[in-house]
């Protein structure tokens, strides 16, 4: 992974010469940034923060371990869990000792994501600043983000974009000198959710992105995520996998197409894909749904709204 013009792994906890045990960077992941990495017991003196002028958000998804660090004349001494939370960046204290073992999600936000939220400038030098001891919200959207990547990133750029946008923005709304900047006001226009709804339906087959729509209604990708769910109640990635899978209802009702084909359709990446998603919001596999239909004059059911997943 590139990191201030040098090919290294992103470092948590400044011993760079570790490979990560994960790294977004090897698959096709279209979402921030991101490595996980395992902490061990160390005695060596290392700085925690990263490179000047970068931001790093930090997040343990498992195990624990309690921390030493120096800074200036005095000594700090810091336990996280799974769902701590710390942003880094800036000139920070310096880890003296490491007991015990955790891993964590290390996020870089390069000046490109800081744009899309809108907030380039916002964020200061702060060396480390805890946004939580234990957060359960924050544990399972860097797990997700991790599953993903360990998949391969088969969903595609819009589930990976919403779920780094998910994560920053509720880590950085619970950054007392950036929270300010993070309200989001106001609400989409009768005219916007026309727009999108003929958008997303016009682009399903293809992979579409949240920046994509959010330039659609010529809004940053932060202020759209969150006045898109006001508007349809839903994420941008939940919105879209349901007009999917309604297509992929309607074209199993009444095309007669194998159901690989009505798979690529309907915008999913294989029919494993599109299988399992279409049973876990209709109940039934895609095969049993389109016999049902053959041999049911009314089909009350197909034009239903899929469960959630």
């Amino acid at each position: 992974m590139q990191v201030a013009g040098r090919a290294r792994p992103l470092s948590f906890d400044g011993a760079g010469e570790r490979e990560p045990l994960l790294c977004s960077a090897a698959t096709g992941w279209s979402g921030v940034p991101f490595e996980l990495h395992q902490t061990v017991p160390s005695e060596n003196a290392v700085p925690v923060t990263p490179p000047p002028g970068q931001h790093q958000l930090r997040v343990i998804v498992e195990g624990s371990f309690e921390v030493v660090m120096r800074a200036g004349g005095r000594y700090i001494r810091r336990r996280s869990s799974p769902g701590a939370m710390s942003l880094h960046s800036g000139t920070g204290p310096t880890t003296v000792r490491v007991m015990g073992s955790a891993k964590a999600v290390v996020v870089h936000l390069p000046e490109a994501w800081l744009r899309r939220l809108t907030l380039e400038g916002a964020l200061p030098q702060l060396g480390i600043h805890g946004l939580a001891s234990s957060d359960v919200t924050a544990c399972a959207l860097a797990q997700a983000m991790c599953t993903e990547v360990e998949r391969g990133a088969p969903t595609g750029a819009l589930f990976a974009e919403s779920l780094s946008t998910a994560l920053l923005t509720y880590a950085l709304e619970r950054v007392p000198l950036a929270a300010g900047q993070m309200q989001v006001r106001g609400a989409l226009s009768a005219s916007q959710r026309h727009r999108l709804r003929r958008h997303i339906d016009e682009r399903l087959m293809g992979d579409l992105r949240v920046s994509e729509l959010a330039a659609v209604c010529g809004l940053g990708l932060r202020h759209f995520s969150t006045l898109f769910r006001r508007a349809f109640g839903v994420s941008p990635h939940r919105y879209v996998l349901q007009r999917r899978l309604q297509r992929g209802a309607d074209l199993l009702a009444h095309s007669g197409c194998d159901i690989a084909e009505i798979a690529l359709n309907s915008g999913f990446s294989s029919q494993s894909h599109f299988s399992t998603a279409f049973k876990r919001a209709y109940g039934v596999t895609p095969r049993q749904f389109a016999m049902d239909a053959r041999t049911t004059v009314t089909m009350p059911d197909r034009n239903r709204r899929p469960n959630e997943p």
